[in-house]
Order: C-alpha cells, then sequence, then structure tokens
C-alpha cells in the first residue's frame, strides 16, 4: 500500500469523517449519522466456496468499514458502511466494491449457517440452505471517494463496463450502482460539516491560483488539523510546513503564509544554485589570470550578466 493510499484510509477511518462522508452523500449534508454511533468492523472481506468437493477461498481487504444504526421515524436500520479511497481513477472500480460487498453478504450467510451448524436448529430445505426463511442480512453499501481533481470518465455502473448487450436480455443481467464522491463533481463544499470538504475543495481548484487564493482568504481565519494539511500536501501537492505548529491544529492563513515564505526560499536557494552553475561554465572558457577571469570572480550579478552574455552561456 502506497503513501498516498495509507494516508487516505487513515484518515478516512476517523469517525467524524467518516460519518460526514455518508451524511454528504446520503442527506445532502443533513447530520443524520452520529459519528458516536459508529462502530469498527474488520474489514477483511472472505468467502468460503464449495464446488465439486473442492474448496475455493476468496479474500480481500477493504479501506474501512463500520456498522451504524440509522435512525428514521420511530425505528431504525443497522447497516454496514464501507468506504474506499482511491488516489487514482479505476476503471474497474464496480466490480472492485462489488466483489466487496458479495463476499460480506456471503460471510454473513456462512456466519449464520455456523450458528445454526453449531445449534442444530434447522430441518429440511432451511437445513441444507444452513438459512432459515427469517433470518437475515444486514445491508452493506460502499462509497468510493476519489481524491483525483480530474472528472471521473470511468464506468459509474456494472453495465457500464459491458459490451453493446442484446436488449432482449439486457433486462435480467442484475446491475451494479457505483457509489461515488469525487472533488470534480461536487457543487457546494459547505454541505460537509468536517475538514473532509476542505480537501477535496482544494483538490478541486488546485489548478487554478486565483480561486486557490480566494479559499484561502475566505477561510483565513479557520483552523485546521495537521492530518488534513498532511492530506492537501499529498494529494494538492502542495509543501504546506508544519515543523512550527503546536496543538495539532493551524490557521489556514498561517499554513499558506508559511507555504509562500517555504517557496521564497527554495527559489532564492534555486537561484544561488544556478548562478553557481553558471558561474562554473563561464570560468571553463577563461584563462586564468586574464582581465574577465578576475573581472568574473568579482564582479556584481549585472557585470557577471553581461560577461555570460559576451561568452555565450546566456542570450
Amino acid at each position: 500500500m502506497g503513501t498516498k493510499d495509507t494516508l487516505a484510509k487513515r484518515y478516512l477511518s476517523q469517525n467524524e469523517i467518516f460519518a460526514d462522508a455518508f451524511n454528504y452523500y446520503f442527506f445532502k449534508g443533513e447530520k443524520v449519522i452520529n459519528p458516536d454511533d459508529l462502530i469498527e468492523q474488520d474489514p477483511t472481506e472472505s468467502a468460503i466456496i464449495r464446488k465439486m468437493n473442492k474448496v475455493f477461498t476468496n479474500q480481500k481487504i477493504r479501506d474501512v468499514l463500520k456498522s451504524c444504526t440509522i435512525k428514521h421515524s420511530r425505528h431504525g436500520s443497522l447497516v454496514l458502511l464501507g468506504i474506499e479511497a482511491q488516489a487514482g481513477i479505476n476503471y474497474a472500480m464496480p466490480v472492485r466494491d462489488y466483489l466487496y460487498d458479495a463476499l460480506n453478504y456471503a460471510s454473513q450467510v456462512a456466519d449464520i449457517s455456523k450458528k445454526h451448524e453449531e445449534n442444530d436448529d434447522l430441518s429440511g430445505n432451511e437445513k441444507i440452505s444452513g438459512f432459515s426463511k427469517n433470518d437475515r442480512i444486514l445491508p452493506v453499501i460502499t462509497l468510493c471517494i476519489c481524491f483525483d481533481k480530474d472528472k471521473w470518465d470511468a464506468p459509474r455502473r456494472l453495465s457500464d463496463m459491458f459490451s453493446i448487450v442484446d436488449p432482449r436480455i439486457s433486462e435480467y443481467i442484475n446491475d451494479y450502482k457505483l457509489n461515488l464522491i469525487t472533488p470534480h463533481e461536487i457543487e457546494d463544499f459547505s454541505k460537509f460539516s468536517s475538514e473532509l470538504g476542505t480537501i477535496m475543495e482544494f483538490i478541486h481548484v488546485s489548478d487554478d491560483k486565483a480561486k486557490l487564493r480566494d479559499i484561502i482568504k475566505m477561510k483565513a481565519e479557520e483552523s485546521i488539523h495537521l492530518n488534513t494539511v498532511d492530506m492537501i500536501n499529498t494529494y494538492v501537492g502542495t509543501k504546506i510546513p508544519t515543523r512550527n505548529v503546536k496543538g495539532g491544529k493551524m490557521r489556514v492563513c498561517q499554513a499558506f503564509q508559511e507555504l509562500l515564505e517555504d517557496e521564497r526560499a527554495e527559489g532564492r536557494e534555486e537561484g544561488r544554485e544556478e548562478g553557481a552553475d553558471m558561474l562554473a561554465k563561464l570560468l571553463k572558457v577563461l584563462t586564468p589570470g586574464s582581465k574577465d577571469y578576475d573581472k568574473a570572480l568579482n564582479a556584481t550579478a549585472k557585470q557577471r550578466n553581461k560577461l555570460y552574455k559576451k561568452y555565450g552561456i546566456i542570450e
């Protein structure tokens, strides 16, 4: 697992961020899912398949999986929620998420079947199934969060991955819809209540310096956590320094002021290195002890530029 994947997995596993992602996607930002109600689940999805006296196993590890009771009216629905983070666009994502969900359902059925086998409480077709007509499994919903600034041009459904299908049979093919959040398609970042929205907004405008400055001005007095800064640095490509931060948070204006200062210092250092390289090239074409050689060693920047032009170092 690469740095980007590891960082995103750790970031999205925070209950506040996890809940915010689903509240944005399901409920347009309304705080229906409470972070305190989320319960961590084993992200390993596995299944054992028996066919023709042979046993086949399949195992995949999700990024994050949590259970949650979503309240509605006087009732509540217990569901399993999973998140898959993508650093870039994945053209096979519907199959990947479909497999995670299918393996989870198979695992739930296997767990129920094991309990029945231990209790020996089934008969007839139910015993053969290992599953009674009153048994129930939990719905599984997987949300893909892509941190790529580009427009998602990959399949959004399993059916998008098919070639031409005879319309007479298409209605019989079970489809799978990809649940997706991508920066390019977010119209209102204020619907996020956590700093996940800040990250997505910075990614969204990362190619537009004017819009980036506007966001910085708008959020100047806001404070962001260091792990959010790490995500911005990693996915936007900025180099916001965090060495002088105390308390785990820094103001947005401070973050980008330090970024500008570091960029200026880096620019000055690059300028000095470039100047040293040009001087070295000039001295190679001059005769040691000559008038221009001595002049090059003691010249001002303006005088050296004239020598660079004179000897073809620059045009």
